[in-house]
């Protein structure tokens, strides 16, 4: 079945055409079954390593109840950008001591 063109003609041309281009998503498929499985939401992944038991998943659904059943909540992609628990803590403690000896130095220099 050859894909149905739904572009509407405006003052500037057709609507979709100079902004998008090839991929302008004015134009979809008529067969509505195909465009409904390509836009799918799917449950597979590419190999993500859980950071409860270190164990690889490529289903979003068994991750996910890995981490109900250890009482864990997902936080995106933190992980994989480097995010490294122990040293956000170190990092905040410091902030906190920083923070702490400004307000002495504070209270000590305006006699508080």
């Amino acid at each position: 079945m050859a894909k149905k063109e739904l572009v509407w003609p405006t003052r500037f041309g057709k609507l979709g055409e100079k902004v998008f281009g090839e991929n302008d998503p004015f134009n979809q498929p008529t067969d509505k079954t195909s465009w409904a499985i390509n836009n799918y939401p799917q449950d597979e992944i590419k190999p993500t390593k859980s950071p409860i038991t270190g164990r690889y998943y490529t289903s979003k659904a068994a991750l996910r109840s890995e981490y109900k059943a250890y009482g864990a909540e997902e936080i995106g992609t933190a992980y994989e950008h480097g995010y490294e628990p122990e040293k956000e803590r170190k990092r905040e403690n410091a902030e906190l001591v920083r923070k702490l000896n400004e307000k002495i130095i504070d209270r000590y220099r305006n006699g508080r």
